[in-house]
């Protein structure tokens, strides 16, 4: 299992995520780093703590209100991460041209998906292998701009997202995003049923207990930012369970 750093970037500046209230964003505050600029944040996430896979929303791109497109690509030189980027792409133009600008992974967010058949279309495509869907939720039902998905319960969406073709799936958790209440071990152990290669659990982690429950369900990787930067999580704690 691997512990994933997020990079949430709204207005140029790494924010901190609470609940997914995006009005409410501030910068990030971290004992990592004295800034909120998204390369210092990075160098602090490669230096400090050896992570080499990173997740990065690029909240303007999400929002339709900018892009952060150039600094994610600065990251990914400088620093060479894995990198899983949403960027809010809803088409396989949009997938493809995050794929194109040379990141690992393009993730499709179920927030800004319009359609099952534009999933199908990405699906379909020769880059399905840099595929990752999150599945967005908050308080128990799934969030889409896709009629067919708005407001469904989190394992049916997952299944329907399974019969389109996904494989890989981050579960995120939007009320927990930030707020140190721990994961959904119940809802991660269900979506393991359906015979995804990945999965992947977000939003909410409080410390190294919950890195262990998490590896004991098989989680294939963890999405943290909040316990990175308030030290709940050490990089000796990152260490132990990626043994």
């Amino acid at each position: 299992m691997k512990v994933i750093p997020v990079l949430d970037i709204l207005g140029g500046e790494v924010v901190h995520a609470v609940a997914g209230e995006r009005l409410h964003y501030k910068p990030v505050k971290s004992i990592l780093v004295d800034s909120p600029n998204p390369l210092d944040v990075a160098r602090a996430f490669r230096e400090k703590l050896a992570r080499t896979s990173l997740y990065a929303a690029d909240l303007d791109a999400i929002t339709g209100s900018g892009d952060n497109g150039k600094v994610l690509s600065e990251i990914k030189q400088k620093f060479n991460f894995t990198m899983m980027v949403d960027a809010g792409a809803a088409t396989l133009d949009d997938a493809l041209k995050i794929i194109k600008q040379g990141f690992d992974y393009v993730v499709l967010g179920t927030e800004t998906l319009h359609s099952l058949d534009a999933l199908k279309n990405i699906m379909d495509s020769p880059i399905r292998e840099q595929v990752i869907a999150s599945l967005d939720v908050k308080f128990q039902r799934t969030l889409s701009r896709c009629v067919k998905l708005s407001g469904l319960e989190p394992v049916e969406a997952a299944n329907l997202l399974y019969e389109y073709g996904v494989r890989r799936l981050i579960l995120l958790e939007l009320e927990r995003v930030g707020t140190l209440r721990g994961p959904n071990f119940k809802l991660l152990e269900n979506l393991w049923k359906i015979p995804f290669d990945k999965v992947f659990a977000g939003g909410g982690v409080r410390g190294k207990d919950d890195l262990w429950v998490l590896k004991k369900l098989n989680i294939s990787g963890v999405l943290v930012a909040s316990a990175l930067h308030t030290g709940r999580l050490t990089l000796k704690d990152l260490l132990d369970v990626e043994v």
